[in-house]
Order: C-alpha cells, then structure tokens, then sequence
C-alpha cells in the first residue's frame, strides 16, 4: 500500500531523505515545502485508507505544494 509507504517514509526520514525519496517518484517536493508538511503529516490516520484524505487536509497541503505536485503526489497514492 502506497499510502502507508509514503507516510511511514515521511514520519520516519530526515527532511533530506524525503526531499530525495519525492524525487524518485516524480513529485519533487522542496526542503521547504517538506518541513512545512511535516507538522501535517502528524495528522495522518490509517482509516484514510478506508475513507478517503479529508478534503480541509488536501487543501492544506495544496497550499503549501501547489495544485500541480498534489496532483502527482495523488496519483502516486492512488496507482497502488
């Protein structure tokens, strides 16, 4: 499961290794941009998986890395 990856690399990696794991997998998110998600990443839950990412979440994050990298970050997630 992509989800549970991606958010076990993010809660576990220093900002460095996450800026370089995002750019394996196309979404190229800054050092800026990671420690300004961090504080999200907290939020995360595993019945996501079953619900579905909050919209107010998505929104947050839209706000900090912009439409275009939600949208790959989103499809990453999803294609699993």
């Amino acid at each position: 499961m992509r989800q549970v990856e991606f958010i076990e690399q993010f809660l576990s990696k220093s900002d460095k290794e996450i800026v370089k794991f995002s750019r394996e997998y196309g979404i190229d998110l800054t050092l800026e941009e990671v420690q300004r998600l961090r504080p999200l990443s907290e939020q995360a839950s595993i019945t996501w998986l079953f619900t579905g990412i909050p919209n107010s979440f998505l929104r947050d994050v839209e706000s900090i890395i912009g439409k275009k990298k939600l949208k790959r970050l989103l499809r990453y997630l999803e294609s699993y």
